[in-house]
């Protein structure tokens, strides 16, 4: 059994701006700002029309889920241009100094990301201590409205604390 790379996406241009923008969810001047930017650059048809390939899509994609965790234009920009040479069997790679720049910066990344996700993690936890207290209170005005009175609640809770 011979093992077989994945089809990389199609670079064939075909996809019109309102159809890309619609299918990642962002606006037309958004995708237009991120050509500004030099992030992906589509090809236009004689009448100026962009098309973006799958290759663009699925830049677009990874630009807009980063931007969505937190990181600059400027980072996302600066991981995208790095300069690249040929290797001995003629295919383009990064230098050998963009591979260090793309490490430091895809550590400072990193860094924020999981600077992001343990803020997550205390604001769920303190989300689930909260939803306890709530799930006690509603608990209590509930055996109140079916006519338990507080004195009997009172000792309840004395006595399952002891």
């Amino acid at each position: 059994m011979t093992h077989t790379d994945p089809t990389p996406p199609d670079d064939t241009p075909r996809h019109r701006v309102g159809e890309v923008a619609a299918r990642l969810g962002l606006t037309l001047r958004t995708l237009k700002y991120y050509e500004e930017l030099g992030l992906v650059t589509p090809q236009r048809t004689g009448s100026r029309y962009r098309l973006y390939s799958e290759v663009d899509v699925a830049r677009l994609d990874r630009v807009r889920r980063m931007r969505a965790l937190g990181l600059s234009l400027g980072t996302i920009q600066a991981t995208f241009s790095q300069p690249l040479e040929l290797d001995p069997d003629g295919r383009q790679v990064l230098t050998e100094g963009a591979l260090t720049d793309l490490r430091r910066d895809l550590s400072g990344q990193l860094d924020v990301l999981s600077a992001r996700i343990a803020a997550a993690e205390r604001e769920l936890k303190d989300a689930r201590a909260l939803r306890r207290d709530l799930q006690r209170d509603l608990a209590y005005v509930e055996k109140r409205l079916g006519g338990v009175r507080v004195g009997d609640l009172l000792d309840g809770d004395q006595a399952s604390r002891a």
